[in-house]
């Protein structure tokens, strides 16, 4: 190998180290974001996802008027969380875009991008629904109806977009080796089945499941 070549090789791998550790630091970030944010939902018994499903208009616009303060404090979390993961993801991406073909890391970016959006989008209508319902309009059951479907599209652009990012994640040492069959046999699996659940008794499970994947 060339003297070019080898300086190119180790000038990689010290952007990849470097992005390792920003990825690392965003990471710690982002879980003591959710810890906060899964602590605010566990204090007042609410969280963003039970507006994400169907219910009766008049108890959905009941129970955001009701809980509309812990809201507010838990949009604040989860807008500061989706900034962080998607930061996170984007330097994951990198650290490991040479170990696949360069349409991955792209196709990755791509749905990590429109994951962060819908999850905004999310909020931010959610949020709406909620100003609209204290100034005593109630919510029509045509706008759950919209929450319900763009929540299961962010959700499955999410398993979309961390089945993708399984491709990218090598093998060399253990944890990476258990981050990388959890992204595909554990995460996308126990997402989907929220849905599968949803009348069953095991519905609230895997909601949890789904929500504590995040801290992997």
């Amino acid at each position: 190998m060339g003297k070019g070549n080898k300086s190119l090789v180790n000038f990689l791998k010290k952007d990849n180290m470097q992005t390792g550790k920003i990825a690392s630091v965003l990471a710690a970030a982002t879980t003591m974001t959710l810890l906060a944010l899964l602590g605010v939902v566990l204090k007042n018994g609410i969280s963003q996802q039970y507006f994400e499903l169907v219910q009766p208009p008049e108890i959905y616009t009941q129970k955001i008027v009701t809980h509309s303060s812990a809201l507010n404090i838990i949009f604040v979390l989860d807008n500061m969380f989706i900034i962080l993961y998607t930061a996170m993801a984007f330097f994951v991406v990198k650290t490991y875009s040479n170990n696949a073909p360069p349409f991955v890391s792209l196709v990755t970016y791509i749905l990590i991008s429109l994951v962060a959006l819908l999850d905004f989008l999310e909020n931010f209508h959610i949020y709406t629904l909620m100003q609209q319902a204290k100034s005593g309009n109630p919510v029509s059951a045509a706008s759950i109806s919209w929450q319900s479907v763009e929540s299961m599209l962010k959700w499955h652009t999410a398993y979309l977009a961390f089945f993708m990012l399984g491709f990218l994640i090598s093998k060399t040492i253990l944890l990476e080796k258990i981050l990388k069959y959890a992204l595909w046999f554990m995460f996308v699996p126990a997402g989907l089945l929220v849905y599968a659940t949803a009348d069953t008794q095991y519905a609230q499970l895997f909601q949890w499941i789904r929500y504590l994947n995040f801290l992997g």
